[in-house]
């Protein structure tokens, strides 16, 4: 459990999901964006560039799309210490790696007063739970600044996480009587007085927002009371200022979203709050994690406008060209199931979107509706120059062809992008039948890269 999880950092708010816009403006690929679609298909089998390119999206102010490609990462692709672990490099410009331990240690060595320092080199090892090394460092800045809640909140945490929970109350009570003024000494009271004793939570949180009118925390804690007394107006007042004075706080974020979501039955507003929350923590929760929510709301959102729209008269040909791309996802369902041929060209366009749902949307929109008659536009997909369309071709490939496009999934299976090697082993596995699946095994051998080995390895020796 690392203190940035608990204490979070700043980061930009972006706006809520355009699911009432209208057709996408088509934009061309900067050249930014370029490189990291190839870093994407040629490290597909490491997690850093997924977060790269979530991050580009994040701050182009496309968030959806930010959520689905760290989605597909965290649920299909990493084991969550490693998704975890570039997360924090990436989005919050953590690195607890060796090097990073050794700069902060050298850093250290020239200026041995800096709490700074210290409380980064503690959360460097909480973060790879090493205790004891942890509260040497906590207890090291404890000692040159007692009065920074930091340090406090981080020994209680490992004492926690060692199963000492008694000592770990202790020394946050233990802040609250020596610091009651404080900030956090102002919180804590309020925390241990808001269920049996209202009335005085209320008085000390009143109290405590004169001492400290820009504490996002204490902020939030009088809407928590005042949603209690039913005065919602109020608390919404409140839970919208506490979000915005702490934007690093992912507990804030989730549960101002709660707010709107439960109380207010505001599903747009709802999901502005718990997509910040999201992209402080990709773990966030609020009684449910905050990543169920975001998906729920999204496509229950996207559904309604579709079906507003298509009542409007607006044809699925133009709703696959939206900017909202869950509109796009479920518009390419809808051909999919009353399949047109003027439906082909869009669905291989969307091969080339940037939301990993639409392109696997799309793969099943062509593969169900598509005959031989198909093969030399597919055999022109498999020559294609973007990597991530040519690997989606494989399974359509793989499924029309069969034993026929063994070689070619063969050759694929030699390429250097990872994302091409991963998708030839996917299709074969999924589309190619027991020989497909044998071939796949076969490839284990003489895979590079680990991650993909042991997919292969851990794969059914024989098919259900």
């Amino acid at each position: 459990m690392r203190l940035q999880a608990n204490l979070g950092r700043a980061i930009l708010v972006g706006v809520v999901l355009t699911l009432l816009s209208g057709p996408a403006r088509a934009q061309p690929a900067d050249d930014q964006l370029i490189r990291l679609r190839l870093d994407y298909a040629m490290r597909f089998l490491e997690p850093e560039p997924h977060m790269q390119l979530a991050k580009y999206f994040r701050d182009h102010g496309e968030r959806f799309i930010a959520f689905s490609i760290l989605e597909q990462a965290r649920r299909g692709r990493f084991e969550e210490p490693d998704f975890n672990h570039a997360f924090q490099v990436v989005f919050e410009g953590f690195d607890n790696s060796a090097a990073g331990e050794e700069g902060l240690l050298k850093q250290l060595a020239v200026n041995p007063q800096s709490a700074e320092l210290i409380f980064k080199l503690a959360d460097v090892y909480i973060s790879r739970s090493d205790w004891t090394k942890a509260k040497q460092y906590l207890s090291a800045g404890l000692k040159l600044r007692p009065d920074d809640f930091r340090f406090t909140v981080g020994l209680a945490g490992v004492l926690s996480a060692e199963g000492n929970t008694e000592e770990a109350n202790r020394v946050v009570k233990e802040f609250i009587r020596l610091y009651p003024q404080s900030e956090q000494g102002f919180a804590g009271r309020i925390e241990d007085t808001i269920e049996k004793e209202p009335a005085r939570a209320k008085a000390i949180a009143v109290e405590a927002r004169s001492k400290f009118p820009k504490s996002g925390q204490l902020a939030f804690d009088l809407g928590r009371i005042l949603q209690s007394e039913k005065k919602l107006a109020e608390a919404e007042r409140l839970f919208v200022e506490a979000a915005a004075l702490a934007p690093e706080s992912s507990v804030i974020q989730a549960w101002t979203g709660r707010f709107f979501y439960k109380v207010r039955t505001n599903n747009v507003r709802a999901l502005e709050y718990y997509l910040n929350a999201y992209f402080l923590d990709p773990h966030a929760y609020e009684t449910e994690f905050v990543e169920s929510r975001i998906a729920g709301i999204s496509r229950e959102l996207a559904a309604s406008e579709l079906e507003k729209r298509i009542k409007a008269g607006t044809p699925l040909e133009e709703l696959v060209n939206d900017a909202n791309s869950i509109i796009i996802e479920l518009a390419l369902e809808r051909m999919a199931a009353k399949w047109k041929p003027g439906y082909l060209e869009l669905a291989l366009q969307r091969l080339g979107h940037d939301d990993p749902g639409v392109r696997w949307q799309a793969v099943e929109a062509i593969r169900k509706n598509v005959n031989r008659s198909f093969d030399e536009k597919l055999r022109a997909l498999l020559a294609e120059p973007d990597l991530r369309k040519r690997g989606l071709a494989a399974y359509i490939a793989v499924y029309l062809w069969k034993e026929e496009s063994f070689d070619v999934m063969k050759r694929m299976l030699t390429e250097k992008a990872q994302l091409l090697r991963f998708d030839a082993v996917s299709a074969l596995m999924l589309e190619g039948g027991p020989a497909g699946l044998r071939l796949a095994l076969a490839h284990a051998a003489h895979e590079p890269h680990p991650r993909l080995k042991k997919l292969i390895e851990s794969a059914e020796k024989t098919p259900d």
